[in-house]
């Protein structure tokens, strides 16, 4: 499965399945690095990502404007944390020899699949929902506005949840390997299950994230060059700060997006690629280039786990609202109210008229 760590009980230095002799040079020095990089890995995602995530989740909910887009930022965190812990949790629980039994390892494959691609699919909402608000401004909160946002959610999470049941009677636990393992008969669930695993998981995600962007960027750029055109006809009239801190707000969201997005497109693209030439890399186990492809399974596996961590930190680097509330929360800062452009020359022009009033008025005779 996509979701758990690799299997290492096939071929392992350790497990005497096959004798020293019979394998090539450097086969098991590639074996112990990726047997390192396994046991390591998932413990310093976990150190980065957990407080990330919590991170992301409190500085979100004490911003002011709570709209769809915070909310998948919210879900998102919620997803990629609860994806990281019940990843850790299966790799402590096998690796401690602790017997979770069928039942353990059917539910916790079930659960840690469907957080995980639920998290990839939230990326995908976020990037329809970001396409619709620049191409159709007007009809956003009738497509996609905040309770619409959340049936679209709750749809898709019981749309995977049904794609994965399969795993609920598929899955069993190998007394031998000590490890959670999926049947191969009948071979066309299995296929079907594989295929669907890294379909939802992987491909779907990564083929529309990377559309999506490519359609944003261009009616971000039309639109950009409308309003060009538009300022050069009205360039008398100067814009109010409403539509500037609005143009702002929206800006700093498409930057929160297309970081997040940008990564998970590079980082799930070597899981996509290994699976693609499982049919056209063959190699023989104990061999050279049977290590080295098990290592580039095992980096795909890092890099792909990754994207539960690092969201928290590109929108830090990237938006610098989500930093300076970040900030201010951290510090204790409570930041000023600002008034609008509109309120301090309605205030002046008040004190104006009030002086002028009070100049030309007489007082009257009694």
């Amino acid at each position: 499965m996509a979701t758990s760590n690799s299997s290492m009980t096939e071929a392992s230095p350790n497990n005497g399945t096959y004798d020293d002799y019979s394998a090539e040079d450097g086969y098991y020095d590639i074996m112990s690095v990726v047997l390192f990089i396994n046991k390591y890995y998932l413990w310093i995602i976990l150190f980065i990502g957990l407080p990330g995530n919590f991170s992301t989740i409190i500085t979100i909910s004490r911003m002011r404007r709570l709209g769809s887009f915070t909310m998948y930022v919210v879900l998102l965190a919620v997803m990629d944390n609860l994806a990281i812990i019940l990843k850790i949790t299966v790799y402590q629980l096998l690796n401690n020899k602790n017997e979770v039994g069928t039942g353990g390892c059917r539910s916790l494959l079930f659960f840690a699949t469907f957080f995980t691609s639920y998290a990839n699919w939230i990326l995908v909402m976020m990037a329809v929902e970001r396409l619709v608000a620049v191409r159709y401004p007007l009809k956003i909160q009738k497509y996609l506005g905040y309770r619409r946002s959340v049936l679209w959610n709750i749809t898709i999470g019981f749309i995977l949840a049904a794609m994965y049941i399969p795993i609920l009677w598929m899955a069993y636990y190998d007394e031998q390997s000590i490890s959670c393992n999926v049947h191969t008969e009948p071979s066309e669930l299995a296929s079907y299950l594989h295929w669907t695993n890294i379909s939802l998981f992987a491909f779907i995600p990564f083929i529309c994230l990377a559309l999506f962007n490519v359609l944003i960027l261009r009616v971000i750029r039309q639109s950009f060059k409308l309003r060009n055109a538009l300022r050069n006809v009205n360039s008398s009239s100067s814009p109010r700060r409403s539509t500037s801190t609005d143009n702002s707000t929206q800006r700093q969201i498409m930057l929160m997006l297309f970081t997040s997005t940008l990564v998970f497109v590079i980082f799930i693209f070597p899981a996509c690629a290994l699976t693609v030439s499982q049919t056209y890399w063959p190699v023989t186990v104990l061999t050279r280039g049977y290590a080295i492809k098990y290592l580039f399974s095992q980096v795909s596996y890092v890099l792909a786990d990754s994207t539960h961590a690092l969201n928290f930190y590109l929108y830090f680097l990237s938006a610098r609202k989500f930093r300076r509330q970040f900030i201010r929360m951290w510090t204790c800062k409570h930041a000023r109210p600002e008034q609008s452009t509109f309120a301090l020359k309605f205030r002046s022009r008040f004190h104006r008229m009030s002086l002028f009033t009070s100049t030309t008025t007489r007082p009257t005779a009694l």
